[in-house]
């Protein structure tokens, strides 16, 4: 006889968990950008059955209460398939910068070869595999409950704290040791669970905001408030150090950033009850937790590993590669334009235009700039994505920093999200966090907080049944 199953129990009761050790996974295995990463072995499956579980659980009521998101990442997952589907060969050769490849096969007697619109479909499919992990996490945090939503907020935290941690000890320890994690990284630099030392440095930025809410939000209890305010105040003091050894100078800024956010996003928890014990006006505790961080700040400085202020002081961005690049790149935009040379075929084609003066034992694996490498590979419609998700961003700020009469927490949460998003946007115009899986996990769960910060309450799960013989 068929018994009735009911997803929606299932899924409400374990997504977290199954949420949590995926996100733990994706930032112990995907800390790098590259395509040969060996990790990649391991995540990338793992996420394919994540996404696969998600879906199983996933009801219509959850993606709707998402629509913009879903749309969003619709379109983005369909880019990056018309880039690989073949064209007629008299379609390819009329496409923008594609002059080249048709006399060589002209040349070699190829005849008339069916080719997708992508210089590098290899990288491009790539390019596709790369995105079931970030939605993998949407489609599980959408069908988690607000609570639980709120809740990732100190396993972030935890995880971020991790890194910081390891980087700590990168710095202490010998060059390459180790405690580095991949093969091709910046081996004299605190990079924790990551390959790039800017990568590290856009989560610790992002750290400095979680706090402020992880001490605005929670709490029970006065007593409970203080002790959140005192640990987010110690934690931050700490972050400072782990952010200067990065030798990440793009850190130092979005940094500043992300402390002068958290001012501005911190607001003081009231309760009706009186506190249960007396509290002395001026702590002892804070007086002697700042001595003690800013003598380890002085340290820092004094044993000369805050290499982000070396390299800021002793740099010239005018020699420096990623300034001297970015125009000749934004002309190979236009040899392409409007419609890209394709995701993810930065390699090949700079490969195909670059300049004698730029030649080197060592490839430009990207433009540094995402934003300009965007445009060369994903042509207008990436351009139309790109600006059409700055619309919707800039658009919920406004309503966020104008709202007061909906939930307190959730507006905190939606400006945290806000906040993250533009801090990996920025670090984006000198690097590219985002091509790192578990960065663009982070930036998933941002716009999730930031589009959930207007809802009262969490998406009904879904009601229909399975039946299992």
């Amino acid at each position: 006889m068929a018994r009735q199953f009911t997803a929606s129990k299932f899924v409400g009761a374990v997504p977290f968990w199954v949420l949590a050790i995926f996100i733990l996974l994706t930032f112990l295995t995907g800390g790098g950008a590259r395509d040969d990463i060996q990790s990649l072995a391991i995540l990338r499956p793992v996420s394919a059955l994540a996404l696969g579980f998600a879906l199983w659980g996933a009801s219509f009521a959850h993606f709707q209460a998402f629509r913009f998101l879903t749309t969003f990442a619709a379109l983005l997952i369909l880019l990056v398939i018309l880039h690989l589907v073949p064209l007629p060969p008299s379609l390819w050769a009329a496409l923008p910068g594609r002059e080249l490849i048709a006399a060589i096969d002209k040349a070699a007697g190829l005849g008339m070869v069916w080719r997708p619109l992508s210089l590098a479909p290899s990288q491009t499919s790539n390019a596709l595999y790369s995105l079931i992990g970030p939605l993998a996490v949407f489609v599980m945090l959408i069908c988690l409950t607000r609570e639980q939503r709120f809740a990732m907020l100190r396993f972030l935290l935890l995880i971020g704290l991790f890194s910081g941690g390891i980087g700590l000890l990168q710095a202490v320890g010998p060059t390459d040791g180790p405690l580095y994690f991949y093969n091709i990284t910046n081996g004299s630099a605190a990079v924790g669970l990551f390959a790039n030392r800017n990568h590290q440095a856009v989560l610790l930025a992002c750290l400095f905001p979680m706090l402020a809410v992880y001490a605005s939000t929670g709490a029970l209890s006065i007593e409970q408030a203080r002790f959140r305010r005192l640990v987010a105040i110690g934690v931050g003091f700490l972050l400072v150090p782990l952010l200067l050894v990065t030798g990440s100078r793009a850190g130092l800024i979005v940094g500043v950033i992300g402390l002068a956010a958290a001012g501005l996003l911190y607001k003081s928890q009231e309760f009706s009850a009186a506190p249960k014990r007396k509290v002395h006006r001026f702590n002892p505790k804070y007086i002697y937790g700042g001595v003690g961080i800013f003598g380890l700040t002085a340290i820092t400085l004094l044993m000369s590993r805050a290499q982000a202020l070396e390299r800021l002081l002793a740099g010239d961005n005018e020699q420096d590669l990623r300034f001297v690049i970015w125009a000749p790149i934004m002309e190979m935009a236009g040899k392409y334009f409007p419609f890209g040379s394709g995701i993810g075929s930065f390699v090949e084609a700079y490969q195909v235009d670059e300049g004698f003066s730029q030649l080197s034992p060592e490839y430009l694996n990207h433009a540094h700039n995402d934003w300009i490498e965007m445009t060369l590979t994903g042509g207008l419609p990436a351009i139309m994505l790109a600006c059409l998700a700055l619309i919707a961003w800039g658009w919920q700020v406004n309503r966020l920093l104008r709202q007061s009469g909906t939930s307190r927490r959730g507006l905190l949460y939606g400006r945290l999200g806000a906040v993250i998003i533009f801090i990996v946007a920025l670090g984006s115009v000198s690097d590219y966090p985002l091509r790192v899986p578990s960065i663009a996990v982070l930036f998933v769960i941002a716009a999730v907080w930031m589009a959930d910060a207007f809802r009262e309450s969490a998406v009904p799960l879904a009601s229909r049944t399975r039946s299992v013989d």
